[in-house]
């Protein structure tokens, strides 16, 4: 087995040199069928030592072929991977560990939405210059995913073998010189795949967190993040809001904001979520979208996020604090990384709040002021800034996957 480990750094994948193909065994079992998918993109960011390496990959759920037109149309439908509702498939490894003789790349698979997880073995690793090449193999149980059509009659699991060109982009300071010479060590410049991703997740009845949120998400796209502004499922029933005439056209108003989902929380390195407070705690709309993630938080796969919130209330006094603070609550228990505003700008002491961003609209008749816009998007910018900090240091390691990685001293 032929195992070079490569140097320190970040590699992006060439798709077009790259493939994944698979095998899997249909008609109950008595024969078999193979074909492929595109890679659309990845990258490795390798550490020293090389267990604490990050990999994320990207496949075209849409690509998928095995040369028979007919089973190629019935995989892609909803019976399967529903391409027209999840045209990607994603992977985003936890640990690099070796097993005996063997490199094991253990990580998570989404597809069709549901997150389950899979390792690969690595078979050969050769570095040529600037270029990686690198060979593995995995089995994905498609049940794992909800993927349950035809039972018996179509395989349950399928073999994947890949093969990955990577070339590197970046040098990468190794673990235990970062610890040996402190802040001596700075990577390289930032390129665009590194950038913050932050997803803005809000409930707004008539309009005001609204306001807030839009306030977040300009502060966090000044300081260079990727961000997406979503808003959660409504509960009300359309009669309930139909009865209040500023929910109804607020409803109207925001019809083409995203839906948040459990992908969108995969996808972002930090979560800041806005909601009223209701009765000194979340709306019961975050708070059933918070309830919803329980299979991430099962997998680990909410901790080393960075969470943030604000909020508004009809009158002063009306439970701010208490509703960012039950909301951070839950924070422990993923495992994430609280980062409040405190007191770190000017406008936080004409705020007010050093829990997050809070304003009081008095039951309709106080809009959103400069100060909370203001507030709002200091409070974006910072979280930003630091997520992208805390993004460039877990590239020299993962934090706390739960396998056993330390932080160091």
């Amino acid at each position: 087995m032929n195992i070079e480990i490569p140097a320190p750094g970040k590699w992006v994948v060439d798709p077009q040199r790259s493939s994944i193909n698979f095998t899997a065994r249909h008609l109950f079992g008595l024969a078999g069928v193979s074909g492929s998918f595109e890679l659309l993109s990845g990258e490795l960011v390798v550490t020293d030592p090389p267990t604490g390496s990050i990999v994320r990959a990207t496949a075209n759920a849409q690509s998928f072929s095995s040369g028979n037109p007919s089973r190629d149309a019935k995989v892609r439908s909803s019976s399967f991977l529903h391409v027209e509702e999840h045209p990607a498939i994603g992977f985003e490894s936890l640990v690099v560990e070796k097993r005996h003789d063997t490199w094991i790349l253990v990580g998570n698979i989404t597809a069709r939405p549901r997150t389950a997880p899979v390792e690969f073995a690595v078979s050969s690793a050769s570095v040529s210059g600037n270029t990686l090449v690198v060979r593995a193999t995995g089995t994905v149980d498609r049940y794992a995913h909800g993927i349950t059509a035809m039972k018996g009659m179509a395989g349950r699991h399928v073999e994947l073998e890949l093969s990955v060109h990577a070339e590197r982009v970046s040098g990468a300071v190794p673990r235990s010189a970062a610890v040996s010479h402190g802040n001596s060590h700075r990577k390289e410049e930032t390129s665009m795949t590194d950038l913050a991703k932050i997803a803005v997740v809000y409930y707004s009845s008539t309009g005001t967190v609204f306001e807030l949120a839009q306030s977040v998400v300009a502060g966090a796209k000044d300081a260079g993040a990727e961000v997406k502004l979503l808003k959660v499922a409504e509960l009300a029933s359309e009669e309930a809001i139909a009865s209040n005439q500023g929910w109804a056209d607020h409803v109207k108003a925001t019809q083409d904001v995203p839906v948040a989902t459990s992908d969108d929380i995969l996808w972002a390195d930090a979560v800041i979520f806005g909601s009223p407070t209701r009765f000194g705690n979340v709306a019961s709309q975050i708070k059933q979208f918070i309830d919803s993630l329980g299979g991430l938080w099962a997998r680990g796969l909410l901790a080393n996020k960075v969470y943030s919130g604000f909020t508004a209330t009809a009158t002063a006094h009306g439970g701010q604090e208490s509703t960012l603070l039950a909301l951070y609550n839950t924070v422990y228990h993923f495992g994430g990384f609280v980062v409040p505003p405190g007191y770190t700008d000017p406008v936080k002491f004409v705020d007010g709040n050093p829990y997050g961003t809070s304003h009081v609209n008095g039951n309709g008749t106080i809009p959103v002021d400069d100060t909370a816009r203001d507030a709002a998007m200091f409070q974006g910018k910072r979280v930003a800034t630091i997520t992208g900090a805390l993004k460039a240091g877990l590239a020299d390691g993962p934090l706390g996957s739960g396998l056993g990685a330390k932080l160091s001293a």
